[in-house]
Order: C-alpha cells, then sequence, then structure tokens
C-alpha cells in the first residue's frame, strides 16, 4: 500500500526534530578546545612583554661591553629590582682597570661583616658615573614584566631586592650572570658567559596548578635555576 505524503511528512519531521543533549554537549567540548588552543591576546600579549624586556636587557650589556673597550673602563648594567616599572643604567668607572673587592658569601653574617660589606659597595658605587648617552637609547619596561633576580660571579649570590650589577672589562671580559624575568604566567632567565659574546634566553609557562601562590612558584623555579646553574 503506497505511503501518503502526509504520513512522509510527518516521519521526516519525528527524526529531526533538533541535536540531543549528548551531541550538544560533544559540541560545546570541541568549542573549548579550539579556543584552548590558541592563546588569548592577553597571554600574547604578556608573552611578547616578556621577550621584548629580556631583549631590552640583553641589548643592554652588548652596549654596556662595548662602553668598557672604548673607554677602557670597568663598566656595569645596574638594575634597580625594588622599583616600577625596574629601572637600569649602563654606569662606568675611573680611567684604567678597577679591582672589585671580594664578596665572600655566607649565610649568616654578624652586623660587623654586613657593615664592612655595604661600606666596600657604597665606595665603589661612588666611583661609577651613569653613560648618558645610553638613557637616551633604553627603552621603558613593561609593568606587566616583573625581573625577579640576578645572579653574577661578582656578586656571588642571587640578588632578589635593591640594587644588582653585572660588570664588564676592557679585556672583553664581563661577569657570568643569570636574570631572572616573569609575567603571571611565565618565567625566562637570560644567561651570560664571561667570554662569549652570545647569550642564551629561556621561557618557560608556570604550572601553578599545585601551587596557591604564583611567588611560591616563581620562587621555587628560579632557586631550581640557579642552583643548577652555579652547580651547588
Amino acid at each position: 500500500m503506497p505511503t501518503s505524503p502526509l504520513k512522509i511528512s510527518k516521519k521526516f519531521f519525528s527524526n529531526n526534530q533538533g541535536f540531543t543533549l549528548i551531541e550538544i554537549l560533544v559540541a560545546l567540548l570541541l568549542v573549548s578546545m579550539i579556543f584552548l588552543a590558541f592563546p588569548t591576546s592577553d597571554t600574547v600579549k604578556a608573552h611578547r612583554d616578556l621577550q621584548s624586556t629580556v631583549e631590552s636587557i640583553n641589548r643592554s650589556m652588548q652596549f654596556a661591553a662595548n662602553e668598557s673597550i672604548l673607554r677602557n673602563t670597568v663598566t656595569r648594567l645596574r638594575i634597580s629590582l625594588e622599583k616600577s616599572p625596574v629601572e637600569y643604567t649602563v654606569e662606568y668607572g675611573p680611567a684604567g682597570n678597577l679591582p672589585l673587592p671580594d664578596m665572600p658569601e655566607k649565610a649568616v653574617k654578624s652586623l660587623a661583616e654586613e657593615k664592612a660589606e655595604l661600606d666596600k659597595l657604597s665606595a665603589i658605587d661612588k666611583q661609577f658615573t651613569k653613560v648618558e648617552e645610553f638613557e637616551g637609547l633604553k627603552t621603558e619596561l613593561s609593568l606587566e614584566v616583573t625581573i625577579l633576580g640576578v645572579g653574577s660571579s661578582s656578586q656571588k649570590k642571587l640578588i632578589t631586592a635593591g640594587e644588582a650589577n653585572v660588570y664588564f672589562y676592557p679585556t672583553g671580559e664581563k661577569d657570568a650572570a643569570l636574570i631572572f624575568f616573569s609575567t603571571t604566567e611565565e618565567i625566562a632567565w637570560l644567561e651570560v658567559q664571561p667570554f662569549l659574546a652570545d647569550t642564551n634566553s629561556t621561557f618557560e609557562i608556570l604550572d601553578t596548578k599545585r601551587v596557591a601562590k604564583l611567588e611560591d612558584v616563581l620562587q621555587t623555579r628560579m632557586d631550581e635555576v640557579y642552583k643548577e646553574w652555579t652547580g651547588k
């Protein structure tokens, strides 16, 4: 018996009333996976700011190295870690060789030892002058990027507050140094080798799932990298 057009129409629409709940959930899952596969604009901007800051510090060190040779003096890149945005300058010392005092690394120091070390550092600081030409060349660092700390062979410890310095010498030699940077999602470090012009930069996404405080994640990772770098 032939099927009537009316019955065909009812059968067609009864099988195509819409998507099931499972189909909708699967579609939403696929859409969310697509969005997660591509970083947000804020994440991209933060990474660019971080990369730009690392490059700016790297260029500053190259400038300081050239100034040391041209002036035949010790120069240094000086970073003020507690200012926002972080401030940095290139400074030159007196003509000729400037021997830097040995700063022994000790976990615990007496008040007399701390004062003696501060006096030595103050005496060194008084012998340095800003390179005015550099002030017109440097770029202002992003407020979204933090310079966490600086470790160098001259200071023999990881500096995370106050002033940190990386020194350059007329012979072309410079401090071995490790400089740490971060955003809320990423940590980076710039490695400086004493006898090579090339530097190495590393960028790493932070894993904040297991730790409540971002500061704890940053401190732990920085300590790990610094310990590996020093071999201690």
